[in-house]
């Protein structure tokens, strides 16, 4: 391995004849290894900083003292990262500086805290400080942290839905599109109230005093303000998702079925003019201003009504999303645009790796075919945040150089853990799930056992997964315990990484053991007894792992739907 993630776009190790001229790119550089010394070549600071972080890496890996010339540039203007500070996982401080100062050594320019909640309104204390929120003084001390590390720290605040912490509270409870929730017709499913009324003057002067004080508090030249996921606009869309008998799926007719949020008529309307109104506030004045396109995608004469200053971010997670279709919409309007993909985390354990990388793939194939100017890789309530980190190493490696992958495991050692071993547990872990097929979105299905207390196992088998599936898993989380036991790791945090990636694997472990308990199949592990007692552990090894890195405000949510996961064990 030559070390270097993301890979150059031009490297003498690898490449033949003469190198390019250097483009006229804010972050090229040209970097010139001799025996006379290191001589950097760049006409920016931003490409000088990135020239740095270049040579640190060959000097972490000794291959500083061979001749070599690289010559560097991104393929993608923004190469981002979004992550979720708001269903009970925030993160200290040092937490954060530790994340930023990894991303900024992978190239990353962008980071996105995903905000509902987290953040510490003025006029809005008795939402927020239950949820550990950030002061104003703690985001402008991270928003200086990482601008001296050329990455831009973004607010983004969720500005429509996704609001069911304002609207729980008594004050703002009149605000909601839905009073009272959805509730399925026969009454066994339920949502809370998450999006406000677009009608009501009240809820817009809510939503601007938030995205205002955000906003402000960031100071940067963009905001992301969500949008996304109004679903109590369009209650149908809870009917398909609780799967309500003779409920049709709104957005079947779109993409082959994927995803996205129909509106009705009247409500189409509805939302163009609160995209409007908040495009107007003043604090958005000469800021450009990101939304995700979810609710675009499936009625695309809503670009016509947007407003200008606005970006449109297409999102999707699985490996199949029509990134092409969707972005190729958007950018045939001359909108700017950019893809988000995941680290397939989202209600997992390990993530997903496999579809992770293809995901990946897909949206930086669209980025670069319809000139989309950007990558985020999204980060949603992951258990624990060590599996997140796949994701962004692979995506900050795509969207800086997509013609030259690297490979992952190495890049995450030589990265993140910085010493051995440790990346092959990793992707390891995020592989297993291809050994039961077919598997389970989003989830993963061995992550599924475990957050099901196996019963995930029942449906498994309907669809074909026999013992000797269940037996592959076990032989590849062996291997993974192999991996974790012998590597090396010269990181700050190196113990607490290979303690998390310890857990998954125990956590994936168990889950399997509880499977086979369902199923009434042998496992050396299955006994009542142990799965009772390895499922304490579990949680108590999670509780202390959650110490190391976020703050305790939060976490009993998060604890409790830990502890559910135990089933009828």
């Amino acid at each position: 391995m030559n070390g270097l993630c993301p890979a150059p776009r031009w490297d003498s190790r690898l490449d033949d004849g003469a190198p390019p001229e250097l483009p006229g790119v804010d972050e090229a550089y040209r970097i010139d290894v001799t025996s006379a010394g290191v001589e950097v070549h760049a006409r920016t600071e931003v490409g000088r900083y990135r020239a740095a972080t270049t040579v640190a890496a060959l000097d972490r890996s000794g291959a500083l003292g061979a001749d070599r010339t690289i010559v560097d540039w991104p393929e993608l203007r923004w190469r981002g990262v979004t992550l979720d500070v708001s269903r009970g996982r925030v993160p200290t401080i040092e937490d954060l500086e530790l994340t930023i100062e990894r991303l900024a050594g992978l190239k990353v320019n962008h980071v996105e805290l995903y905000l509902e909640a987290s953040f510490a309104h003025p006029d809005h204390a008795e939402v927020c400080e239950p949820h550990g929120a950030y002061r104003a003084e703690e985001v402008r001390h991270l928003v200086d942290f990482a601008r001296a590390r050329h990455v831009e720290l973004v607010g983004q605040q969720a500005s429509l839905g996704h609001l069911e912490h304002f609207l729980a509270h008594p004050d703002h409870a009149g605000l909601a599109a839905l009073p009272g929730g959805y509730v399925t017709p026969d009454g066994s499913g339920h949502e809370p109230p998450a999006c406000l009324e677009p009608r009501d003057d009240r809820a817009f002067t809510l939503a601007a005093g938030l995205v205002t004080a955000v906003a402000e508090a960031f100071d940067q030249p963009r905001v992301h303000l969500g949008l996304d996921e109004p679903i109590d606009l369009n209650p149908a869309i809870w009917d398909a998702i609780f799967d309500v008998p003779g409920a049709p799926v709104p957005w079947a007719g779109v993409d082959d079925g994927t995803f996205c949020i129909p509106l009705p008529p009247d409500r189409v309307r509805d939302y163009a003019e609160w995209v409007r109104r908040l495009r107007a506030l003043p604090a958005l004045d000469g800021r450009e201003v990101l939304m995700w396109a979810d609710v675009v995608a499936a009625q695309p004469e809503l670009l016509d009504l947007l407003p200008d200053g606005v970006t449109l971010v297409e999102w999707g997670y699985e490996s199949t999303h029509p990134f092409d279709a969707r972005v190729g919409r958007i950018r045939a309007t001359g909108r700017p645009c950019w893809v988000a993909a995941g680290t397939s985390g989202w209600s997992s354990i390990s993530g997903r790796v496999t579809n992770m990388q293809d995901n990946v793939r897909a949206a930086v194939r669209a980025a670069r075919r319809h000139g989309a100017e950007g990558l985020l890789v999204t980060s949603w309530e992951v258990l624990p945040s060590v599996s997140d980190w796949p994701g962004f190493v692979w995506g900050a490696a795509s969207a800086w150089n997509p013609d030259r992958e690297v490979d992952l495991a190495d890049a995450l050692d030589r990265t993140v853990a910085g010493g051995s071993g440790l990346g092959r547990a990793w992707v390891r872990l995020g592989r297993v799930h291809d050994l039961v097929v077919p598997g389970t979105p989003e989830t993963g299905a061995v992550s599924e056992m475990f957050r099901s207390g196996g019963m995930a196992a029942v449906g498994l088998v309907l669809r074909g997964m026999g013992p000797e599936v269940l037996d592959a898993v076990v032989t590849e989380l062996d291997r993974a315990a192999v991996d974790l036991t012998g590597a090396t790791t010269g990181a700050s945090d190196g113990e607490v990484l290979r303690s998390e990636l310890w857990w998954v694997r125990d956590a994936l472990r168990w889950g399997v053991a509880a499977a086979r308990h369902v199923l009434g199949w042998p496992d050396p592990l299955g006994d009542h007894e142990w799965l009772a007692s390895e499922h304490d552990r579990l949680l108590a090894e999670h509780g202390r792992l959650w110490r190391c890195r976020n703050r305790q405000e939060g976490y009993d949510r998060v604890a409790a739907a830990l502890a559910a996961t135990r089933g009828g064990i």
